[in-house]
């Protein structure tokens, strides 16, 4: 009877091991694998690629006025150079970045604006009438192209909540970003003591901004014209941007200008596929100081060829 029983065992534990074994050596091989594959980085070919930012030279920097600068490449997120980009100043009409992405999650292209009081604003403008009805893309351009302040508010004005709501609604977006050095008070940027940033929080806010790509187009363009819904008002726009047309690979962003802020100019400059961004604020020539830090960078630092290691 143990014979029988010895038997019966042996041929169950044989007909155990011919389902499992499959699934056993497919576990191994599976633990061989994994154990080969290289950690947190991705390999292909055997070529592992990290995302390597570029490497600095000794190139002397440039001589500038400005109170605060932060040059940031975009593909690793790497400061290339900084000073003082934590400290809140004034930014003038580079304000109008945050309008911008603020006003943009919230109005579609199509959507009719009409202008009201805000064709009576100081400053830059468009030249707005009272009345006149304007789609919200044709308002961006004019913000954003000619630094209009008469476009900004009639953006703020056209939002629930009007001026106070949309300016309530970019301090909201402030603390969503983690900008913990800006604070708005108007969509224009006029010189206020509740109205400041920095440049680093300018920065991040302009990488938002460049995920929409319609702002991104308005940024690079030199001019147009944009034209009421009756066709009886055209305005003529030309980018108050003078790098855009004259130092080679820069897309644009926004200048600002007030007495307290002095001159300042956010740009995104590409050259040979890699991308920067310059923040200047505080500047007596932000045109002039600005190239020359474009050149700079560009000349001081090397980007190692796809990232890749062998």
């Amino acid at each position: 009877m143990r014979y029988y029983l010895y038997s019966a065992g042996l041929i169950l534990f044989a007909v155990v091991i011919a389902i499992i074994a499959p699934f056993l050596v497919n576990f191994a091989d599976n633990l061989l694998i994994s154990s080969q594959i290289p950690q947190n980085n991705s390999s292909v070919a055997g070529i592992q690629q990290y995302n390597i930012p570029p490497i600095g030279g000794t190139l002397p920097l440039p001589n500038f006025s400005a109170r605060a600068v932060l040059i940031k490449d975009l593909a690793t997120g790497a400061i290339l150079y900084q000073k003082d980009s934590n400290i809140p100043l004034p930014i003038a009409s580079t304000t109008k970045i945050m309008t911008a992405l603020v006003a943009s999650e919230f109005f579609k292209p199509e959507s009719v604006l009409t202008v009201g009081d805000s064709a009576k604003t100081p400053g830059s403008k468009v030249g707005l009438n009272y009345g006149e009805d304007l789609n919200f893309r044709s308002l961006l351009y004019g913000m954003l192209l000619n630094s209009g302040n008469d476009a900004a508010y009639t953006i703020a004005e056209n939002f629930p909540g009007r001026v106070f709501g949309f300016v309530s609604a970019m301090n909201k977006k402030a603390l969503e970003l983690n900008l913990r050095n800006t604070h708005f008070d108007n969509p224009a940027g006029f010189d206020s003591r509740n109205q400041y940033s920095s440049a680093e929080d300018l920065a991040k806010i302009t990488e938002e901004t460049l995920k929409n790509s319609q702002l991104a187009i308005i940024f690079a363009t030199e001019k147009t014209n944009i034209v009421s819904l009756n066709k009886k008002y055209t305005h003529q726009l030309i980018n108050l941007n003078k790098l855009l047309s004259s130092v080679n690979g820069v897309l644009g962003i926004k200048t600002g200008t007030t007495e307290e802020a002095k001159e300042n100019l956010v740009t995104l400059v590409e050259r040979d596929k890699h991308r920067i961004l310059l923040v200047v604020l505080g500047s007596n020539d932000r045109f002039g100081e600005t190239t020359e830090l474009i050149n700079w960078t560009y000349a001081n630092f090397t980007w190692p060829d796809s990232g890749i290691v062998r």
